[in-house]
C-alpha cells in the first residue's frame, strides 16, 4: 500500500506570505521565497548528464559510485597571505583536532553518512548580521533523534559550519533509526537545494523531500516554524529499507541492517533519479526489491521501475555505474542470512530490466549470522586500460572467526562480464564498510585497495579489534602491503564495528596518498607507503580522540570556509589545528563613542576582534588602530583562546582616545600587525572604517 502526501497547507497561505513580507521589510533576501514552481520530468536526451559533485558533499560516499572522490587539496594548498575567495586547491589536514560536536550526548548523529550542502541561496539574513549568518561556509545536514516514553522521534537538522548551530529543523514524526544517509539536490533548478531523507516507521517506508528555507537575525538562526517547507512525502506499507540483522549483538541492541539510497543519473539525461533497495515483509518472508523513483516537484505516483530480486534476504547498497555514453547500469549484491551465500546483480539504469540474475558470488563462507550490521554495497572502480568501468565487491563474512587468515572477502570484477579480475582475503575480520580504490601513479587504472574489518579477541566476551591493510590489486594475485591493528580507545564494545570506510588525503606531500578511518572512537592516518602513522607527522603519530563512536561515512569538505580541508563525522568536524584572527563580524570591528561627536570633542574608538580559529595563537598577538594612515596605539595579547563552538574564549578589544576634527577620515584595525603569528588565513587580519 502506498500513501502520497503532497505540500498543500492552503489555509495557512495567507498568515505564511504576511510573516514573509514583513520579515522581508527587516532582512536582505539571499533567496526566493519557498514555494517550488511545479516541474515536470522530460526527457533531455543529447544534454550533459548530471554533474553529481555540483554539490560538496550530496549523499553517501560523495559520488553515485561510492569511491569518495575527495576535493583538490594539499600540503601547499590554502590561501596562503592571499584571499580565502580565490582558492582553488585546499590546504590539507596536518595537524588534526576536533572543531565542533553538535549534539553534546555520546552518541553521533543517526545517519550511517555524512552529507554538506552549499545553501547559501536558501538563506534569508539581515543586512547587519551576514557574516554571523553562516556566509562563506557550508552547511552539515544531520539526522538526530529523541526517546520518550518508547517512541523514537526523529529530526532533520541543518548545521551552519562556522558555529555548528543548528540553522534549521523539522521534525519527520515517529520513525525507526534513520540509518539512511539523507541527500541533497535542487530538484526545481531555481539555485536553492532541497534535502530528500528515506526512512521507516513502524508502519511503512516513507521518502520525504524538503525544501529548506533559512531565515537567520542578529539574535540567532530561527530554527522552528518550517513544517511548511515539506515539498512531498510518499510511503508505501509493504517495504522497508531497514531489516533485523541476524547477528544476535548487533539485533538485539536496537540496530538493523540498513541499506543507502542513491542519487544518480539512470538516464543519462541530466536530471537524476533516487534508487533504493528496500525489503518486502524483512520479518517473516524477506523479498528484496530495488526501486526507482524519478524526483520532481510532485510525489510519485508509482515507481519508475521496480525490480524484484529472489535471492537473498539482505541488500547491499545500491550503485551506479556508465558503462558507455549512453548505457548506465545500478549495481548491487544480496546475501542470505541462513547461509552466508551471495549474488550480485546488475539492473539497467534506463528500463529496470536485470542484465544479470541471480549470479552468484564465487568463495562464499558458510555464515547464519550476516550482515553484522550493514551489507556494504560495491564500488565502481577502473581496473584495466579499456573504458568500461570494473567493480569491486565485498563479501563480508570471516570464515574462521578471529583466527588470523581468512577475513572478509574481496572481489574484482567486470561489469561488461562475469569474469573476475582479482579475488583476496583480508588478514582478518569482518567488514561493514566499503573498500577504498586507489590509484597511485597517475596512470588512470587503480592498482591499490584499502579495507577496514573488525573481529572479536575473544570467544567469551565482546572485546573487539579492528584491521586496516592495504593491498595491491595490479596483478591478478594480489598482495597485502601492510596491515595495522586499530583499538578503540574509550567507549563500549558495540563502538568497534568497523562500519566508517577508509578514505584517503595527502598530507605529507610525499609518495602514496595517507589513508584515514575513524574506528571505535578514534580518528586514525597512516602513511600510504609504509602504514606507519609516525610516518606522516608528529601530529599524525597518535591517533585523535573523538567525542563519540565513529560508524558514520566521513565527509570531506572546507566546511567552516577557511580554505583548508575538514572531515565531518556525523555532528563532528575535524579541522586543521591552528589560530584564525579576525576583526567582529558585520563590520563591528571598530566602534566609536560617540558615534557622532563634533570638532573638538574627545573621541574613543574600540577595536574589537576574536579568535575563531581551532588553537590559541602561536606568539602574543599585536593589534594596532590607526587614523588616516597613522598609528593611534597598538596593544599586546598575551592570550588569545578560540572562541566557541572550538574554545571558550571572548572577544578581545582595547581602545584609544582621540580629538575630533572636521573632515573624513579613514580608521583601520590591523590585527598581527608583526606577521609573526600563523594563522589558518590572513585575509580577514583587517577592518576599515570612516
Amino acid at each position: 500500500m502506498k500513501g502520497i502526501t503532497p505540500h498543500s497547507n492552503r489555509q495557512h497561505a495567507v498568515a505564511v506570505a504576511m510573516i514573509w513580507l514583513m520579515i522581508s521589510v527587516v532582512a536582505t533576501p539571499l533567496a526566493a521565497p519557498f514555494n517550488l514552481e511545479e516541474t515536470h520530468a522530460v526527457s533531455r536526451s543529447g544534454e550533459t548528464p548530471w554533474a553529481s559533485m555540483e554539490q560538496p558533499w550530496p549523499q553517501y560516499a560523495r559520488t553515485p559510485t561510492h569511491n569518495q572522490s575527495v576535493p583538490s587539496h594539499g600540503p601547499d594548498g590554502g590561501p596562503g597571505t592571499g584571499s580565502v575567495a580565490n582558492v582553488t586547491t585546499l590546504a590539507t589536514l596536518e595537524n588534526p583536532i576536533v572543531n565542533w560536536q553538535v549534539f553534546e550526548d555520546s552518541t553521533e548523529s543517526d545517519a550511517y553518512g555524512s552529507i554538506v550542502g552549499d545553501f547559501s541561496a536558501s538563506v534569508t539574513a539581515s543586512e547587519t548580521a551576514v557574516e554571523r549568518c553562516g556566509q562563506g561556509t557550508l552547511f552539515p545536514v544531520l539526522v538526530s533523534s529523541e526517546i520518550a516514553d518508547g517512541t523514537r522521534t526523529s529530526y532533520l537538522n541543518i548545521v551552519s559550519g562556522n558555529d555548528a548551530k543548528i540553522a534549521w529543523r523539522v521534525s519527520l514524526g515517529a520513525t525507526e533509526s534513520v540509518r539512511s544517509t539523507p541527500m541533497i539536490h535542487d530538484i526545481d533548478d531555481d539555485g536553492m537545494q532541497e534535502i530528500i531523507v528515506v526512512y521507516d516507521t513502524a508502519s511503512a517506508f516513507n521518502i520525504d523531500v524538503w525544501s529548506p528555507r533559512l531565515t537567520c537575525t542578529e539574535s540567532n538562526w530561527q530554527t522552528s516554524g518550517h513544517s511548511n517547507e515539506l515539498v512531498w512525502s510518499y510511503s508505501d506499507a509493504d517495504v522497508r529499507i531497514g531489516s533485523p540483522s541476524p547477528h544476535w549483538p548487533t539485533a538485539n541492541s536496537d540496530h538493523q541492517a540498513v541499506t543507502q539510497p542513491l542519487l544518480a543519473d539512470l538516464e543519462l539525461d541530466g536530471t537524476p533519479e533516487l534508487v533504493v533497495a528496500v525489503v518486502d515483509d524483512p520479518d517473516n518472508n524477506p523479498l528484496v526489491n530495488v526501486n526507482a523513483y524519478s524526483l520532481t516537484t510532485s510525489p510519485p505516483t508509482e515507481e519508475d521501475w521496480s525490480v524484484a530480486l529472489d535471492r537473498g534476504t539482505h541488500p547491499s547498497d545500491p550503485v551506479w555505474a556508465q558503462l558507455d555514453s549512453t548505457t548506465t547500469s545500478v549495481v548491487l549484491t544480496t546475501i542470505d542470512g541462513d547461509s552466508g551465500n551471495m549474488w550480485v546483480w546488475k539492473i539497467d539504469g534506463d528500463s529496470g530490466s536485470l542484465d544479470w540474475e541471480r549470479v552468484a558470488v564465487q568463495g562464499t563462507d558458510s555464515d547464519s549470522d550476516a550482515p553484522r550490521l550493514r551489507l556494504p554495497g560495491p564500488v565502481i572502480v577502473q581496473l584495466d586500460q579499456d573504458a568500461a568501468p570494473e567493480m569491486i565487491l565485498t563479501v563480508p563474512t570471516d570464515a574462521n572467526g578471529r583466527t588470523s587468515g581468512s577475513g572478509a572477502r574481496f572481489i574484482g570484477m567486470e561489469l561488461t562480464s562475469t569474469t573476475e579480475v582479482f579475488n583476496f582475503r583480508a588478514q582478518n575480520g569482518y567488514a561493514d564498510a566499503q573498500p577504498l580504490a586507489l590509484d597511485t601513479d597517475d596512470d588512470g587504472v587503480d592498482d591499490r585497495l584499502c579495507w577496514v574489518t573488525w573481529y572479536s579477541e575473544e570467544s567469551f566476551n565482546f572485546n573487539r579489534k579492528g584491521m586496516l591493510g592495504c593491498t595491491d590489486i595490479s596483478d591478478s594475485t594480489p598482495v597485502t602491503e601492510w596491515t595495522r591493528d586499530l583499538q578503540r580507545g574509550a567507549g563500549t564494545d558495540n563502538d568497534e564495528i568497523a562500519a566508517s570506510p577508509p578514505f584517503w588525503l595527502d598530507i605529507d606531500g610525499q609518495g602514496t596518498p595517507e589513508i584515514l578511518v575513524g574506528f571505535g572512537r578514534r580518528f586514525w592516518a597512516f602513511d600510504g607507503d609504509t602504514g606507519a602513522s609516525a610516518d606522516i607527522n608528529d601530529a599524525w603519530s597518535t591517533p585523535l580522540s573523538m567525542p563519540h563512536r565513529v560508524w558514520t561515512s566521513p565527509a570531506v569538505a572546507d566546511v567552516d570556509g577557511d580554505g583548508h580541508l575538514d572531515v565531518l563525522f556525523g555532528d563532528t568536524l575535524v579541522s586543521n589545528q591552528g589560530a584564525d584572527l579576525t576583526p567582529a563580524l558585520d563590520n563591528r570591528g571598530l566602534s566609536f563613542n560617540p558615534a557622532q561627536a563634533d570638532p573638538g570633542e574627545t573621541v574613543t574608538v574600540t577595536g574589537q576582534f576574536a579568535n575563531v580559529g581551532t588553537s590559541e595563537a602561536d606568539d602574543d598577538v599585536d593589534a594596532a588602530i590607526l587614523m588616516n594612515g597613522v598609528e593611534l596605539i597598538r596593544e599586546r595579547f598575551t592570550s588569545s583562546p578560540p572562541v566557541a563552538p572550538s574554545g571558550e574564549g571572548g572577544p578581545l578589544t582595547f581602545s584609544a582616545d582621540f580629538v575630533a576634527e572636521l573632515g573624513v577620515h579613514d580608521f583601520e584595525l590591523v590585527l598581527d600587525v608583526n606577521g609573526n603569528i600563523t594563522e589558518q588565513r590572513e585575509d580577514n587580519n583587517r577592518a576599515t572604517t570612516q
